[in-house]
């Protein structure tokens, strides 16, 4: 088992294959991200795309951090592997935070939809609000 000399960094030592595969990885994160994203703008059966792809994106950027580790990847793939994973940890909380409260936020897109002024969009959130708090036991008013 040869060390790298001091002069070289240990990603001169890694294969074109090795850079080619965990390039293509971390471009499928990026969808996943991409996914999730847009996901969370569609109306809400579509909106469950979100909570799918960024699942996929969290488990991928889980896996590419390991391997990163284990394989001593470039400092860029630590970057992208742990911005994979709180983009779409973020993105699967949101969106599954709205698939847990249904029907508020089903009622939410429907007045936000046809609210025209700052005031019509404070009350549709607050009835937001109100409808989320209303459906967990304990809290309802």
């Amino acid at each position: 088992m040869s060390t790298p000399s001091p002069g070289r960094s240990r990603a001169t030592d890694l294969d074109e294959s090795t850079f080619r595969f965990y390039g293509r990885f971390t471009g499928w994160l990026v969808l996943a991200l991409l996914l999730s994203y847009l996901g969370l703008q569609l109306p809400l059966p579509w909106r469950l795309l979100a909570v799918v792809a960024g699942l996929v994106g969290f488990a991928g950027g889980i896996i590419l951090l390991v391997q990163c580790f284990r394989k001593r990847l470039p400092l860029m793939m630590h970057i992208s592997a742990i911005a994979a994973l709180l983009c779409c940890g973020v993105f699967t909380f949101t969106a599954g935070s709205q698939a847990i409260f249904w029907q508020a936020t089903a009622e939410f897109d429907d007045c936000q939809a046809s609210a025209l002024t700052e005031r019509s969009m404070e009350r549709c959130l607050l009835e937001y609000e109100d409808g989320m708090m209303s459906s967990i036991p304990g809290f309802g008013r």
